[in-house]
């Protein structure tokens, strides 16, 4: 029976926080002026580095809670909770304040940033390849394990941009036709994963799945899958803390390319 590892993209492969955070400021003014820098002045892939240096306590307030988002419109949300001054410390609180925003206007926003994504991603290649690097060490130990495991990514973001950025990569080949499992499956991994023990006729047990995010991770414990944090994601030690007492392996990205079967 093959033993499969199912990795998350964003926060795994991917450091792409700074495309998001790119993609977030080119949007939300235009949607709600209130959350629009003066002068209606937004970034681009050349100045990114120095717009983030300028906005610096944006960014320290904005890249802690995205551990607490899942698809693209969650980025409103952190973005309206950090203009705010929002005090958000768990998943709990994420949700319930997310719970007061106009689903419409969060269907606009993911629109939006999937149409600034795939108009970045065609005009300037180069620099939106720039902002989705790869986490170093990831595509070598990622094809060490492919002589272990069946290969495919779980992700939120969708195919169309992982490929790309898998090619880009040079990992693509890595992952076989119909193995990128996307945002079209829902925002749960537990479809992804439950999608993933058909394709490849496996049992639970026999999938490894590894996220940045410890809620996901926690919402497919009692799956019976094998569940490891990245340690080298979009979170914290208080993400780690949890992950710890819920008995979630975090696993740092030295240790990747020797994982086992079991």
């Amino acid at each position: 029976m093959p033993q499969v590892l199912a990795l998350d993209f964003d926060g795994v492969i991917s450091d792409s926080l700074l495309e998001a955070y790119l993609l977030t400021w080119r949007i939300a003014g235009k949607l709600d002026p209130e959350l629009a820098l003066a002068g209606g002045r937004v970034p681009d892939p050349g100045n990114i580095h120095s717009f983030r240096d300028e906005n610096r306590e944006h960014w320290e307030s904005f890249w802690p809670l995205v551990p607490f988002g899942n698809r693209a419109e969650d980025y409103l949300v952190i973005h309206h909770a950090v203009h705010q001054g929002m005090v958000i410390a768990t998943q709990e609180q994420f949700d319930s304040y997310r719970k007061a925003f106009d689903p419409e206007q969060l269907d606009r926003f993911h629109e939006e940033f999937y149409r600034e994504r795939y108009h970045l991603a065609e005009h300037d290649r180069e620099g939106w390849v720039a902002l989705n690097k790869p986490y170093p060490g990831v595509r070598e130990a990622v094809e060490t394990l492919s002589s272990s495991f069946e290969l495919a990514v779980a992700t939120s973001k969708d195919a169309q941009t992982v490929r790309a950025l898998l090619h880009s990569y040079g990992m693509s080949a890595l992952f076989g036709e119909g193995h990128v499992l996307d945002k079209s499956m829902g925002g749960s991994k537990r479809a992804h994963l439950a999608a993933l023990r058909k394709i490849f006729n496996c049992t639970y047990g026999g999938i490894t799945f590894i996220d940045d995010k410890v809620a996901h991770l926690i919402d497919c414990a009692s799956l019976g899958v094998r569940l490891y944090m990245a340690g080298w994601g979009y979170n914290s030690s208080q993400e780690e803390e949890l992950a710890a007492s819920r008995n979630i392996a975090v696993l740092r990205i030295e240790d990747l390319q020797s994982l086992s079967t079991r």
